[in-house]
């Protein structure tokens, strides 16, 4: 099992555990490392394949969505000001308001940008709620199908039925496989193996007709929006973020709560899925690095680059490097 530990002067001071894998498209494990058969909750991390119904519908040409705005809606964004006016952009297409998301008041993920609104005394809004995005497409999907808006966000309501199917089948599963959950914002979250993960996130890297069916380009809508638009589907100085603006759009990523994380090599057909056991999310910067360098999927230039933007150190409030954070197991 992959270890990170955090170092303070000599002696760890902490430690965290993490299974992690990558398959490829026909689900053949090339890594891994701890149980990845496990089944975890995938959170947000399931975000881009809970789009899929919606733009299979039609939904982006019908609302005359474009990229930015596809990659705001599998987004875990922070809250930004282009954020939140992307997500109201998206929302006086769809004809409906703010006051209609029902994922529920959140303070941005961004500490700087939450301690920024508090300075202000700025209210925090659902606009500011990482998932406002994707209620704004299971809106947009409510609308299409003519379901009801009341509710949408309800496990049973009929929208999150396609919602479902569309996890399992990104996934490789039947949706009755899948134990579920309630997420963050009120919706279904799905319980499913960290392979079953990688694999969904393979497909999405190579979104080809063998796979996805009449799905393909959509899947290809989704990884194009979210390669091209990076900063929309994190924010600024997030790893996935970084990570795909270095990579130029070989890897696709994306982050789900409690430090679960996907990636997706477009050049080699490839998924990573990652948990860390304890939920502890400053680890993942650190891991990812090391496993995708070690794997190949980074160039030594590329691993040196992202250390440098998460830099594997401890600081204190002085400024001082007190400790390093190591990996190991991998």
């Amino acid at each position: 099992m992959a270890v990170v530990e955090f170092y303070r002067g000599d002696f760890p001071e902490s430690v965290h555990q993490v299974d992690a894998v990558i398959v490829d498209r026909q689900a053949q494990v090339h890594w891994r490392t701890g149980e990845n058969a496990a089944s975890v909750y995938w959170r947000s991390g399931a975000k881009p394949f809970q789009l899929l119904p919606f733009l299979a519908a039609g939904g982006a040409e019908r609302f005359g969505l474009v990229g930015a705005e596809i990659a705001v809606m599998v987004s875990s964004h922070s809250g930004a000001r282009f954020h939140v006016e992307c997500v109201l952009r998206i929302l006086q297409k769809l004809q409906l308001t703010a006051e209609q998301l029902d994922c529920g008041v959140a303070r941005p993920l961004d500490e700087e940008i939450s301690r920024q609104m508090f300075r202000a005394g700025e209210s925090y809004a659902n606009l500011h709620n990482d998932c406002s995005g994707k209620h704004a497409g299971m809106m947009g999907l409510a609308l299409l199908r003519g379901y009801p808006l009341v509710g949408y966000k309800e496990a049973t309501h009929p929208l999150q039925a396609e919602m479902r199917s569309a996890v399992a089948r990104a996934a490789g599963l039947q949706p009755e496989v899948m134990s579920e959950g309630v997420d963050g914002c009120g919706v279904p979250t799905f319980y499913l193996p960290l392979r079953s993960m990688a694999l969904a996130y393979a497909n999405l890297a190579r979104p080809e007709p063998a796979y996805w069916g009449d799905w393909s380009e959509p899947a290809q809508a989704v990884l194009s929006a979210m390669t091209g638009h990076p900063e929309y589907v994190g924010g600024e100085g997030r790893y996935e973020t970084n990570l795909m603006r270095l990579t130029g759009g070989r890897l696709v990523a994306k982050l789900g709560a409690e430090a679960t994380f996907c990636i997706g090599n477009c050049e080699r057909g490839q998924g990573f899925a990652c948990k860390v056991g304890d939920g502890a999310l400053r680890v993942l910067p650190h891991l990812c690095t090391e496993v995708l360098h070690q794997n190949g999927w980074l160039s030594d230039a590329e691993a040196d680059r992202m250390r440098e933007f998460h830099p594997p150190l401890i600081r204190n409030d002085h400024g001082d490097v007190v400790g390093r954070i190591k990996v190991g197991g991998i």
